[in-house]
């Protein structure tokens, strides 16, 4: 399957099938610290990949899952909201499923009516805010020439006003660039101002696009909660799920790649296979020239070098 990837264990929402809406790295923002690497295709709304093709993966799995799934989630290689179906794909994953729907998005396009109004039908949404400041703003998120903080910030607000699910804001901490007390100040009277169900701190636990976007510490992290007040807590890292999925194939295993990079530990867990038998799969990708290992934050991340299994 194409735009289907996982299930996967999921710090916030347990097991999670992930549906990917967008192009790799077709994006409002060129974040330092993303995961799937530079954002090639700065852009804005229109049509990506076929609706159609979505739905019907959708319901060819769905049908007959093959774990119990805690949440459908719109996430994926870009930004969700940039795809002109969202919300006709979010009522076909209704109609198939009780399984309750979250959005993975990074907030840019809240001011627009119609996303709003595709968002709506969502179960939770997860956008992000990482400034307080302009300035800081386009240093991290470095966004559409047509997008500004206050433009952002006044979508989130108008989220929190028309969303009737819970919005769940995701910070991400950077060392050295949103994390003085002055940013994180700026950051507190936004909060106030947007009133989240919750806010979580994240921080670059995963390969980033940018060497600059540099992690904090599990201390470090936990006095930027403690600083922006309560309801703020430090996002957790993945729970184990049970392994039910078995006999998954390489190019199962190269789609997740090529959409995260994860630990042997963390692919283990998604898979319901061993250790062992995670570590012997990944060697002889690796020895294939599909699979590269990386080194962040003194761990070992395999990401997946084509960009989609055939």
């Amino acid at each position: 399957m194409s735009h289907l990837f996982g299930p996967v264990p999921s710090r916030r929402f347990g097991l999670s099938l992930g549906v990917d809406l967008i192009p790799p790295k077709t994006c409002t923002f060129d974040c330092l610290y993303c995961e799937v690497g530079r954002t090639t295709h700065l852009t804005r709304r229109r049509q990506h990949y076929r609706v159609a093709e979505i739905i019907r993966e959708l319901e060819d799995y769905l049908a007959d899952p093959p774990a119990p799934l805690d949440y459908v989630t719109m996430a994926g290689s870009g930004e969700p909201t940039l795809n002109l179906g969202l919300g006709e794909i979010i009522n076909a994953v209704k109609r198939l499923t009780t399984t309750p729907v979250a959005v993975l998005t990074n907030g840019s396009l809240g001011y627009l009516p119609e996303v709003r109004a595709a968002l709506a039908l969502a179960d939770v949404i997860l956008p992000s805010l990482d400034a307080g400041r302009e300035e800081t703003f386009r240093r991290i998120n470095r966004p559409h020439p047509a997008l500004n903080l206050e433009l952002v910030i006044s979508g989130l607000k108008a989220l929190r006003r028309d969303f009737a699910g819970q919005m769940w804001l995701e910070i991400m901490v950077l060392k050295g660039l949103n994390d003085s007390e002055e940013e994180l100040t700026s950051l507190k009277g936004l909060l106030r101002e947007i009133a989240p169900d919750k806010v979580q701190l994240n921080t670059a636990v995963r390969p980033v696009a940018d060497p600059s976007a540099r992690a904090l510490t599990k201390e470090e992290m936990e006095r930027v909660a403690a600083f922006l007040g309560e309801g703020v807590e430090v996002v957790a890292a993945a729970q184990a799920v049970s392994p039910e999925r078995l006999g998954v194939e390489d190019h199962e295993v190269l789609e997740m790649l090529a959409r995260r990079p994860m630990t042997a530990r963390q692919l283990a867990q998604a898979l319901g296979e061993s250790l062992a038998q995670v570590r012997q799969r990944l060697g002889r990708l690796a020895k294939s020239g599909l699979v590269h290992r990386d080194v962040h934050q003194n761990q070992d991340f395999y990401r997946s070098l084509v960009t989609q299994a055939s």
